[in-house]
């Protein structure tokens, strides 16, 4: 090829205006700062695995989720975070450490949610990240049964006619509530098989019979009733599994 005709496909650096170079070097440091998040996203990879492992040993009952660990990470870094970036870093590091428990081995979610389905797989996504694999369920029942057996996260909604809920206290208390999906006034929830010690500090979810409002600073937000059954939340420290009807927390 003529040297003319490359000069005219490649041009020379003198021949770049002051906006085209600007762009260029600005280009070239996201390179630079991308290698070095590669480097460290694939080393964060790593430990997370060695975790994993650690978690083997002893085995449990439980999942290997941590909703509290999850909670602390999440929290540090978004308020580490500039405020107009914190719903970019929330959203990033959900991804992060959704990749992190994959490399602990694979996390199944099942949904059940008869009224805008669509949306509650949009939020099991957001909050269990890419990495998870998230299916539909048809049978809050069957759902349960799964979860109770220790295959992984039931995400059940709560604006159905089916209350799921009830049997929280009755037929599975091996289960616990870990997190509330769908905004401040939860639509869904998300349960499994959580070590109680591991849940996040939050408000708490009551399931109980004829519940009252509460009093004072700790009065509960209904969520779903059902033939004189209640399911709540309350900013009471209640103890799980006790006799208060408590059956799980939401960060």
């Amino acid at each position: 090829m003529p040297q003319s005709h490359l000069q005219q496909v490649w041009p020379q650096i003198q021949d770049l205006s002051p906006d085209q170079m600007a762009l260029s070097a600005l280009r070239h440091e996201i390179d630079e700062v991308d290698d070095q998040l590669l480097a460290l996203f694939e080393k964060r990879l790593a430990l997370a695995a060695r975790v994993g492992r650690a978690k083997d040993a002893p085995s449990g009952p439980h999942l290997k989720l941590r909703p509290d660990r999850e909670q602390t990470v999440l929290d540090r870094v978004v308020a580490r975070s500039r405020p107009d970036n914190r719903d970019a870093v929330a959203g990033l590091w959900r991804e992060i450490v959704g990749w992190g428990l994959a490399r602990q081995g694979p996390l199944a979610v099942r949904v059940w949610a008869p009224v805008a389905a669509g949306r509650a797989h949009d939020a099991a996504r957001l909050r269990f990240g890419a990495a998870a694999q998230i299916r539909t369920a048809h049978d809050p029942a069957a759902l349960l049964h799964w979860a109770a057996e220790g295959n992984g996260v039931a995400v059940l909604a709560v604006n159905g006619d089916d209350p799921w809920w009830i049997g929280l206290r009755r037929e599975w208390a091996s289960l616990s509530v870990f997190e509330g999906l769908g905004g401040a006034v939860p639509t869904a929830l998300a349960v499994a098989r959580i070590d109680p010690a591991a849940l996040p500090t939050g408000r708490r979810v009551v399931v109980n019979a004829g519940g009252g409002a509460g009093e004072g600073r700790h009065a509960r937000l209904g969520l779903a009733t059902h033939h004189g059954w209640t399911l709540s939340l309350t900013e009471a420290p209640l103890e799980i599994g006790g006799c208060e009807g408590c059956v799980g927390a939401v960060g």
